[in-house]
């Protein structure tokens, strides 16, 4: 996707949320240092790409490998707590229901993102979410796809979001009442935001599900994983019969993409007006 100015304030806002717990004086230098970054890079960057050196300057100048690791713990375990009622509500709903509520999950926990919120009820969101339904619903395509596919490749976002993809996916296996053949989750392959680490995938329990492998992505830093947009990232969305792409930085990242579905909940005015939707409103749009 490409980069929209209104981008340069969320860069600003990301780095001071970051940076919260730091004296003003330290915290000040550190935004002036961003501020600076923002006006030499060039900016027919995306979205995603400016993000990856944002946060490598701010990790840099704080001196601290993962400032986000203690919030996707707390993430983590928030969402873990809600996991064995939200199982048992799967389990009381008619079967011919029950996949497209935890597709609504899924879009729920979309909300437990630090890039653009910083504030968020998952309960009051959840309550919401499941009221309504998503302005754009290729769902009945993801239930025929997820019926079929022999392989499913997803892209994970966030650290407690990831927990609410665990119940879709094991939900999944249930419609199918077979196994994939291969399930990869993508996760980052090195710290930036909230985004979903490995470490963070197996405390969400990912690693519990049949057939299971992980694929890294990178965060701009050398020996993390490749970009979204490199040429090996295309070769695996190409290699496999269900792709799903969770989240604003997925969908900023892999919208030049075929033949994936992606589910999100639009955060801000420029992917709202990208996608013809509110900001609020939740998506599951297939890309042809």
């Amino acid at each position: 996707m490409e980069f929209y100015l209104e981008c340069i304030p969320c860069f600003q806002k990301q780095a001071l949320f970051a940076t919260r717990e730091l004296p003003e004086s330290k915290r000040a230098e550190v935004l002036k240092k961003v501020m600076e970054l923002l006006l030499k890079t060039e900016w027919n960057l995306s979205p995603d790409e400016i993000a990856n050196r944002v946060h490598a300057l701010v990790r840099k100048e704080m001196g601290i490998e993962d400032p986000y690791l203690e919030l996707k713990k707390r993430s983590n375990e928030v969402v873990l707590k809600l996991y064995p009622g939200l199982k048992k509500k799967v389990k009381k709903l008619p079967e011919e229901d029950r996949l497209f509520y935890c597709a609504k999950l899924a879009l729920t926990g979309n909300i437990i993102d630090f890039g653009p919120l910083t504030e968020f009820n998952i309960e009051k969101t959840l309550e919401e979410v499941m009221k309504k339904e998503p302005a754009i619903n290729d769902f009945p395509g993801l239930k025929e796809k997820v019926l079929n596919a022999k392989t499913l490749l997803y892209f994970c976002d966030n650290a407690g979001e990831i927990v609410f993809d665990r119940i879709f996916v094991e939900e999944m296996l249930e419609a199918r009442n077979k196994e994939f053949e291969k399930i990869v989750f993508v996760v980052k392959g090195g710290p930036i935001l909230n985004d979903a680490m490995k470490e963070d995938a197996i405390e969400a329990g990912l690693d519990k599900l049949p057939n299971v492998e992980f694929y890294e992505i990178g965060n701009g830093e050398p020996g993390t994983g490749p970009s979204r947009r490199d040429k090996i990232v295309t070769e695996w969305i190409n290699s496999f019969d269900l792709v799903i792409s969770k989240g604003q930085g997925n969908f900023e990242g892999l919208s030049e993409n075929k033949n994936l579905f992606f589910m999100l909940m639009a955060k801000c005015q420029i992917i709202a007006k990208k996608l013809g939707v509110k900001v609020g409103d939740t998506i599951i749009k297939y890309q042809k």
